[in-house]
């Protein structure tokens, strides 16, 4: 869909109550009973902001950015996310750390999004990240410059392709060494997207076919 027509939709995306309980229940690696169980046992999660930005790629289309995130010891190393990270406490909110974190990992000014709406939370047991999406728009061409020390690459998702139900696939993931699971992910520009980002790019895709895209 081309980004001129996308932003006529925006309005229908700020006022969609968020999907999530429909959209996660078929991305979850594991079942919703011990993810819910695993946040209810955890006193103090470390909570984190991410950012899905709508945006036009080169071609004039509407894209989300997603970031291939570096090599390093540690349980995200290599994963396909949204950009985003941690929050700090001079963040003073979620939001905040959302823009922040975007603009230290692509360079996307923070006074350049525009906030949509947010999404569901997202606990990841593993390493007790709560994460708050956001959908922010970014409605004038912007400068992307990755981080070479956290982002690897930056991928340009046009939804579109998001759209296309043939990109969702099962198969077997390695969550810690010599561990692996079986679990659905979008394949995505020879990426296999799963986990926590797979679950909001599914409450984004129930929420853009809710405004009438296909």
């Amino acid at each position: 869909m081309k980004f001129d027509l996308f932003l006529n939709k925006v309005e229908d995306l700020k006022s969609m109550p968020l999907l999530g309980n429909e959209a996660h229940s078929n991305l979850l690696p594991i079942d919703t009973q011990q993810r819910n169980r695993a946040l209810a046992n955890d006193d103090n999660p470390r909570l984190s902001g991410v950012a899905a930005i709508f945006h036009a790629n080169d071609n004039g289309d509407t894209a989300l950015f997603l970031i291939e995130r570096q090599t390093y010891k540690g349980l995200h190393s290599g994963q396909i996310a949204f950009p985003g990270g941690k929050f700090e406490q001079t963040d003073g909110s979620l939001e905040h750390t959302a823009r922040r974190e975007t603009f230290e990992e692509i360079g996307v000014s923070p006074q350049q999004l525009v906030l949509i709406n947010s999404l569901t939370k997202v606990y990841i047991p593993p390493s007790r990240f709560l994460v708050q999406p956001f959908m922010f728009v970014l409605s004038k061409k912007a400068t992307v410059l990755k981080d070479p020390r956290e982002v690897k690459s930056i991928i340009q998702l046009p939804i579109s392709q998001l759209l296309d139900d043939q990109i969702l696939q099962v198969g077997k993931m390695e969550v810690a060494e010599g561990i692996n699971i079986k679990t659905p992910y979008f394949a995505i520009d020879n990426h296999k997207v799963w986990g926590a980002t797979a679950m909001m790019l599914s409450e984004i895709k129930l929420m853009l076919r809710k405004i009438g895209l296909e």
